[in-house]
């Protein structure tokens, strides 16, 4: 995803950027697809850096934890960066500043690649578990059917055979 900065001519300036659908590579496990991918940024100048900061929305195709099945889900994120020449990357290493959130502007032109900072606030937005629905029963441990399609005729002993004397104790 392109950020083209030379078509800004006032500062502070609000972008709106879209990746076409099935563009967008996230690489994530649990995501299945990235359709489509918008981002507004709020840009900041000063001197030669430029502080981005906005909202990443992403409609994703995402894989159940519990089913395997695959739904859609909108995922909404936040992003903040800054794009710079590579003078001022290196100056800013210099100074010993932290660089993870520069995004280098490609070569001598006012363009930059944001793709990895929005491909991060995507996969911060992802759930850790993600369910298609929150009463997903999921697969059965034993024959693995997807216990949401079907019944099984599994059978499971609950019981832990440490508790057995106590059990016994019980009557």
């Amino acid at each position: 995803m392109k950020l083209v900065l030379r078509d800004i001519e006032n500062f502070p300036a609000q972008v709106h950027l879209e990746a076409d659908p099935g563009t967008f590579d996230v690489r994530f496990e649990g995501i299945v697809e990235v359709d489509r991918v918008a981002v507004d940024l709020d840009i900041q100048k000063s001197g030669e850096e430029y502080f981005c900061q906005g909202a990443v929305e992403a409609d994703v195709v995402l894989e159940c934890s519990r089913c395997l099945t695959s739904f859609e889900e909108t995922l909404d994120g936040q992003t903040d960066f800054i794009v710079c020449s590579h003078d001022t990357w290196a100056e800013a290493q210099a100074e010993a500043r932290d660089n993870e959130d520069y995004v280098l502007m490609d070569g001598g032109s006012l363009d930059a690649d944001i793709s990895e900072p929005i491909r991060q606030a995507i996969i911060l937005a992802a759930p850790l578990a993600p369910l298609c629905a929150e009463d997903c029963k999921g697969l059965c441990p034993k024959c693995k059917v997807n216990r949401n399609e079907q019944e099984c005729s599994c059978t499971f002993d609950d019981t832990d055979p440490r508790w057995d004397q106590l059990n016994d104790l019980r009557g």
